[in-house]
């Protein structure tokens, strides 16, 4: 499961729960692009806190995605910490869409200031 949240005038915030399987993200990039037409460029937080795993059809799906929205990204920020396999590929995640705006962080806080935010509200359910 994802939620996807704007934060800013071009932020967003994207929450992950559980497992992400291929099916849930093909419906991410759908919603996500939807949501950015229009935006020449966009900045995001992924919180990934509470995701357990990332299906290798999955990301391979994500990867593409990345690789493909490098022009209009702006800067990113990945919350994986406290998952060291997690943390693992998210790194080679990133590393391999090739981009230096994208950055694993610790806490909200850090991805805040890493996407030029002065302040986050997030919308809880």
């Amino acid at each position: 499961m994802f939620r996807i949240e704007k934060i800013g005038e071009f932020h967003f915030y994207l929450k992950v729960l559980g497992t992400f399987p291929p099916s849930v993200a093909e419906r991410f990039i759908a919603e996500f692009n939807e949501i950015t037409k229009g935006l020449n460029n966009f900045s995001f937080i992924v919180d990934g806190l509470d995701l357990i795993m990332l299906n290798l059809k999955s990301f391979e799906i994500i990867l593409d995605f990345l690789k493909k929205n490098n022009n209009r990204l702006v800067r990113s920020a990945y919350i994986v910490a406290g998952n060291p396999v997690l943390d693992k590929e998210a790194q080679i995640l990133l590393d391999r869409a090739d981009s230096p705006k994208r950055k694993i962080v610790n806490n909200l806080e850090e991805a805040r200031k890493w996407i030029g935010l002065s302040k986050i509200i997030i919308q809880r359910d």
